[in-house]
């Protein structure tokens, strides 16, 4: 019984004799606030026409590997298809403010209801008071250690038939660091900020691919013989 209820319910698509035909679509929002969080410095001002080159470059990057990907495994893609892939980059290289304000305020809101459970609103307030600053440093804090440190990454995948609004399956994919992926890249790169995230999109990647291997006659990623 526990294995049906954690059962993708990409195992129950039929997408035809001939197997899936996906159309592609990847999207970024742009959040960006700091541009060594996302390339190498190079004398380039940090401007936010600056911050949405690099974000598009690596929104081309992590489309390209996935094309890439597709054509070792022999998936077709076409803009005609009925099953429509969705990819969007919500978050790349930083922590999004958003994410920093709904942390903080949900150690707020804990603190004024055990006061007001107590019906105490002194302790309410104080309470109040004192998760907001320990929030607002931890989160802040911890933001910056994990901006300047890691490789964050966060991306939504949905897929929908072309033309209906809820779509048949929905994931969000997030990673810190991908050290087997950047192992990858020659030693001498692996440093550049850029290629650290194109690392932690590639994992991204990796994930997705494992998932969308639950739909029926979907190709499977090539075995390497083995020495």
């Amino acid at each position: 019984m526990l294995g049906l209820a954690c059962r993708s319910p990409l195992t129950e698509l039929r997408p035809g004799p001939q197997g899936p035909t996906l159309h592609l679509e990847v999207t970024l929002e742009d959040h960006s606030r700091n541009l060594l969080r996302l390339q190498e410095a190079a004398g380039e001002a940090d401007t936010p026409v600056a911050r949405a080159a690099a974000l598009k470059q690596h929104r081309q990057a992590f489309e390209a590997d996935f094309r890439a990907e597709a054509a070792s495994r022999g998936l077709r893609l076409d803009p005609a298809a009925d099953l429509r892939l969705e990819l969007r980059i919500t978050s790349l290289g930083e922590v999004r403010p958003k994410y920093i304000a709904w942390g903080i305020a949900s150690g707020v809101a804990w603190g004024v209801g055990v006061g007001l459970l107590a019906h105490n609103t002194r302790l309410a307030v104080g309470l109040g008071a004192y998760e907001f600053l320990e929030e607002s440093a931890f989160w802040l804090g911890g933001s910056v250690l994990m901006g300047r440190w890691s490789s964050p990454a966060v991306v939504e995948a949905r897929l929908r038939r072309t033309g209906d609004a809820k779509p048949l399956w929905d994931e969000t994919y997030y990673v810190l660091w991908a050290s087997r992926e950047l192992a990858a890249f020659p030693a001498a790169e692996r440093g550049r900020r850029e290629v650290q995230l194109r690392a932690s999109l590639r994992k991204v990647l990796g994930k997705l691919l494992a998932d969308l291997e639950a739909i029926s006659d979907f190709p499977k990623a090539a075995q390497s013989p083995r020495k």
